[in-house]
């Protein structure tokens, strides 16, 4: 293993040990050339520009919002247009993801499920 000598992070390879220090402690970042997010590893930018500026392919019928995946559109007119919410089981908290109330028990229930 290789340990970082700033912090307790351990990497498995040199490389990932380099990306550690550059995207934490040096400030290295990489900025999309098509809006304003910045990936602090060259990987998740690669990720962000496929997801977010490559092939748009799925528009939505009911407003201008256009996706690079089905899911992601399908996910828009929930939210948008259908109105679906998750309820909290313990308060009137309504979310518009179960991502959304997963973190909102944990962060106001105490709920680690």
């Amino acid at each position: 293993k290789y340990a970082c000598n700033q912090c307790g992070y351990r990497a498995t390879t040199k490389d990932s040990l380099k990306s550690h220090e550059q995207s934490k402690h040096e400030g290295v970042r990489y900025p999309c050339n098509q809006c304003e997010y910045q990936a602090m590893q060259r990987s998740s930018l690669k990720s962000h520009e496929r997801s977010k500026h490559a092939g748009v392919k799925y528009a939505c019928d009911q407003c201008n919002y256009q996706a690079t995946q089905n899911s992601s559109l399908k996910l828009h007119k929930q939210i948008k247009h259908e109105g679906v919410r998750h309820s909290c089981d313990e308060c009137k908290y309504q979310a518009s993801t179960k991502g959304n109330l997963k973190s909102h028990k944990q962060l106001k229930h105490l709920k680690f499920k």
